[in-house]
């Protein structure tokens, strides 16, 4: 089954049949950037983490300075509270960030934030360990 007609699938709401293409489609062809994006879309709209976690880090590999890929890879993380591997995609965005490109602003500002929010749910489970 080719790209198109899991589109169609997709757009019929067909998520579990086009889950299915998709990840038969990123074992004949990981390098099909489109399959990985529906895929980490099907984890957002499914609340499957894992899934999305898992096509970003493929998208990773293909896009490495792509702000996309380092927000959704952090929101995962932190969804699955993995906090130092979200700390770890912070500081290598960081690195390569561009200050002054918008898109690049925005997702070192979110990144800040996400920290902030770590900071405050380790600080809180410490609080309950007392």
């Amino acid at each position: 089954m080719d790209i198109d007609e899991i589109t169609s699938m997709l757009e019929a709401g067909d998520d579990n049949g086009a889950r299915h293409h998709l990840l038969d489609l990123v074992k004949r062809d990981p390098a099909c950037e489109v399959a990985w994006l529906f895929l980490v879309g099907i984890g957002f709209r499914s609340d499957d983490a894992e899934l999305s976690l898992w096509a970003l880090r493929a998208l990773e590999k293909l896009r490495p300075r792509d702000v996309l890929v380092a927000s959704g890879l952090v929101d995962c993380l932190l969804r699955l509270e993995r906090y130092e591997e979200a700390k770890g995609v912070i500081h290598a965005f960081s690195k390569i960030a561009c200050p002054g490109i918008p898109a690049h602003d925005t997702v070192l500002e979110e990144h800040r934030r996400a920290l902030q929010l770590i900071n405050d749910s380790v600080e809180a489970a410490g609080d309950e360990d007392e």
